[in-house]
């Protein structure tokens, strides 16, 4: 099973992520070079980490903040939802305070609560 489940839908500007078992830095440059590839980086994003797990340290995060930056360039990234289990969610809130300020951003517990947040805080 390939661990990040990508759904990526133009006509709604709309990227879902779902994270399957342990990831690594590798397969999240993989998503980061389809964003790259497709043009989504203005889209609005859920990545649901809840059941899935990175294995990533801080410098790991921060190369993948940074190239998350320059792929994007001088595109607006769009608002991202993300879903953690309230157990868990270290490497989901550092890559938040890394990028802090770069996009909307917000954690949720549930993916109806992260989509509603999406439709009501974004112009399509």
């Amino acid at each position: 099973m390939v661990p990040i489940y990508l759904d990526i839908s133009h006509p709604d500007r709309l990227v879902v992520a779902v994270i399957h078992g342990t990831v690594t830095g590798e397969d999240i440059l993989g998503v980061i070079q389809q964003f790259a590839a497709t043009g989504a980086w203005q889209y609005r994003k859920i990545i649901d980490v809840s059941i899935g797990t990175a294995i990533l340290d801080e410098k790991g995060l921060d190369m993948l903040a940074s190239l998350a930056r320059t792929k994007a360039g001088d595109t607006t990234r769009g608002p991202t939802a993300f879903v953690v289990d309230p157990a868990r969610g270290e490497v989901v809130e550092q890559f938040i305070k890394m990028t802090d300020g770069e996009r909307p951003v917000k954690t949720f517990h549930s993916i109806h609560d992260a989509r509603k947040w999406l439709n009501e805080n974004t112009k399509l």
